[in-house]
């Protein structure tokens, strides 16, 4: 206990000696909201000063102390390039020893001076929005078909409403609601279930500060534009949607219509760049020539008179007629409207007793719940949600994911001596271990597991789970990561134990692929995995695209791994790769559940991930998922080590589950995706798993028998081109 006691002070000693007294000291940790040392490996011009201590892990071993200049006319928090690649563990020999070669090629580097006239503004090449012409801003998508579901809608709201519509940002979003397209109109003759109108109005209320105002136009079959009117104010007042059918077979009329819009708008639109659509131009010389075909009303051939109040025919038989009403019956069935819960729907799980696992100036430290438990209190977001209270989890529960031995050997830490935990390998794998680490570990995920019941009970409709240690990085055998038990794996392998789920979803949107969550459903295709995380970070070798699963999982493990992260991956990426490839796949697996893995260490300024993410991204992300699987929807903390961007995050992710709007998609990182990652990264999961995702964009092939039709029809619509 004394040489414990006496190494801590020794320890302290230094750390004051390496920060020059107590002053520096103090002021340093509230600069940094950090104390380490090391060896000062050298400074930049900024007067950022670099250190490296190798007896820490892999991505805290190197670090920068910022000038103390940040925010006068002169941005010294910037990392110069030829430090980069030192502080990014990409090469081992820093600048001051061997100096970045400077190529005739190379442009040189330019100060950022933010607030002043040299300010830097990156360049781009999206075009100027407001045009005289207004060409890009009139967009007619036509469905030359009738009978079209539910799926082809949101098939094209994925691929070009919402897209458009996030980079556009408007200020109000006026909706011409016409339900003639619901099941039943006769006018429309499409087959929309009602309860899908509430799921594009919540897409809908992602904009404009949730500003969204619904003016009724057509629909002509009483029953279903009842039932369609109901769902779209049920949306507008935040209750949860029906889960839709599984979304999946896009028509192929749809499919080449899609194609031709974006092909045709995505001069205008950055976003819609993500596709290469240069092969549609087949497509849209056919819907040329069709249009070629049309007579046109001249003076000769329009009617004289016209009657004011026409009268519809609607030609079915009788046999027809009845399975109709049988086919809106059951759509209505399928999609009761259930009572809003009188309670906040959102749960809240947190434990002062997780603060008790720490090991000193560890970045996974209790300050991390602490910081997003203060936010929801000083927003009073607290006082709005259900409190669970928190538990243990049984052997048993851990034993669903995790091997007997493993449970056995994390379990002697209780009572090894501190030479023993020291003694224990955990260094290579980046875990330390305590006394104290076991009880904490089964905590969070006994807590986790009380927050799913209480969900599939409906004593709430959505949760939070404020918990360490974070799990998504443990295997079924090993430790790894920060990560002891495997949280969210267990609360999977539990819903599909005692609630018989078939079709789970778990989201990851940690800056870190979750390599222990994929393991264990890497062969399941009742749980669908998607990651979206920085490719080249930490767990090496994992995380790459093509890594799509195995047996009958393949497919399901869907890694949106951004390449290279440089430039780093700002809210329009995470954004876009919702709309393009999380919500289409997801639609199509139709989940009764949803597990996020809630990490928030790609938010700008965090010590161990290098995004350049705000709480818009978080907040639309968490937005975006709520329709689906009736509203249950859990989000549980994994990593995010700046408590201030946890304090934030973590609150804007809170809010939204309780129905609040998201966050304004305002900035233009939020709506304008980066070429180098958005569109490299996301074509390339599209290529990956379009063999096992009919929802995903694609354009129709065209046998030699249609091109050489269509080259006969070329002169013609030639003349309609110009």
């Amino acid at each position: 206990m004394s040489e414990g006691i006496l190494a801590k002070v020794g320890q302290w000693f230094k750390i004051m000696r390496h920060y020059g007294g107590i002053k520096n000291t103090v002021l340093s940790l509230y600069r940094y909201d950090d104390l380490k040392t090391g060896n000062f490996i050298g400074a930049d011009k900024y007067g950022n000063r670099y250190y490296q201590n190798t007896r820490y892990f892999v991505g805290r071993s190197r670090w920068v102390q910022y000038a103390d200049r940040v925010g006068l006319d002169y941005d010294a928090s910037q990392v110069p390039p030829e430090w980069h690649r030192w502080l990014q563990y990409i090469t081992d020999d820093p600048p001051t020893t061997t100096p970045l070669k400077k190529y005739p090629w190379m442009i040189d580097h330019i100060e950022n001076r933010t607030g002043t006239s040299q300010i830097y503004v990156p360049y781009t090449t999206v075009p100027p929005k407001i045009q005289s012409d207004g060409r890009g801003f009139n967009v007619n998508i036509p469905l030359n078909k009738t009978g079209l579901k539910n799926a082809y809608y949101m098939y094209i709201f994925f691929n070009i409403i919402l897209p458009i519509a996030y980079e556009y940002d408007p200020d109000l979003v006026l909706v011409s609601a016409g339900y003639d397209l619901a099941l039943g109109c006769p006018e429309g003759e499409m087959k929309v279930t009602p309860d899908t109108f509430a799921h594009l109005t919540h897409y809908l209320k992602g904009l404009a500060n949730g500003k969204v105002m619904v003016l009724l136009e057509g629909g002509y079959c009483i029953d279903t534009l009842a039932e369609s009117a109901a769902w779209t104010l049920r949306s507008l007042l935040g209750d949860p949607c029906s889960p839709l059918q599984a979304c999946a077979n896009p028509d192929l009329t749809v499919k080449k219509t899609v194609a031709c819009c974006k092909n045709v708008l995505k001069d205008y639109w950055q976003s819609l760049r993500i596709d290469l659509t240069e092969k549609s131009q087949v497509w849209i010389e056919e819907a040329l020539h069709k249009r070629s075909l049309n007579k046109l009303a001249t003076n000769e051939n329009r009617p004289k008179q016209y009657d004011l109040t026409p009268t519809l025919i609607i030609d079915r038989t009788e046999e027809q007629s009845k399975k109709l009403q049988q086919d809106i019956k059951r759509a209505i069935e399928l999609a009761p409207h259930q009572k809003p819960l009188e309670r906040g729907p959102t749960l809240l799980v947190y434990d002062e007793l997780m603060k008790k696992f720490s090991v000193g100036n560890h970045c996974e430290r209790p300050g991390r719940i602490v910081a997003i438990w203060k936010g929801l209190k000083s927003r009073g977001l607290d006082q709005r949600c259900t409190m669970i209270p928190s538990r243990h989890a049984t052997k048993d529960e851990i034993l669903l994911v995790h091997t007997n031995r493993f449970y056995d050997d994390l379990e002697t830490t209780k009572t090894q001596t501190k030479k023993e935990l020291q003694k224990r390998e955990g260094v290579s794998r980046s875990v330390d271990y305590t006394n104290e680490v076991f009880d904490n570990a089964l905590l969070a995920a006994g807590s986790c597991l009380n927050m799913v019941d209480a969900i599939m009970t409906d004593k709430g409709r959505n949760g939070f789970a404020i918990i360490r240690p974070p799990g998504h990085h443990a295997h079924s055998g090993m430790d790894y990561g920060f990560c002891y038990f495997n949280n969210v794996a267990i609360c999977a392998r539990y819903l599909q134990k005692n609630y018989n789920l078939q079709r789970i979803l778990i989201v990851d949107f940690d800056y870190h692929m979750g390599d222990g969550v994929k393991d264990v459903f890497y062969e399941d295709p009742g749980v669908l995995y998607i990651s979206l995380h920085c490719n080249d970070a930490f767990p090496p070798n994992e995380g790459h695209p093509k890594d799509s699963g195995k047996d009958k999982g393949l497919g399901f493990n869907v890694n949106i791994g951004w390449l290279n992260f440089d430039p780093p991956a700002v809210d329009a990426d995470y954004i876009n790769a919702f709309h393009h490839v999380v919500l289409p796949m997801a639609y199509e697996f139709n989940p009764e559940f949803v597990l996020v893995c809630a990490g928030f260490d790609a938010a700008e300024g965090d010590r161990i991930g290098w995004g350049k993410l705000t709480a818009c991204a978080y907040s639309q992300m968490t937005h975006m998922l709520l329709p689906l699987a009736n509203g249950r929807v859990l989000e549980v903390l994994e990593g995010g080590y700046c408590l201030h961007q946890l304090n934030i995050c973590g609150s804007a992710c809170v809010a939204t589950l309780l129905g609040d709007v998201p966050v304004r998609c305002s900035e233009d990182s939020a709506k304008y995706p980066q070429d180098d990652v958005s569109v490299r990264t996301i074509q390339m999961i599209k290529d990956i798993h379009r063999p096992y995702w009919s929802s995903l964009f694609t354009i129709p092939d065209q046998d030699d028998s249609e091109i050489d039709k269509l080259a006969e029809n070329l002169q013609k619509t030639a003349s309609i081109k110009n």
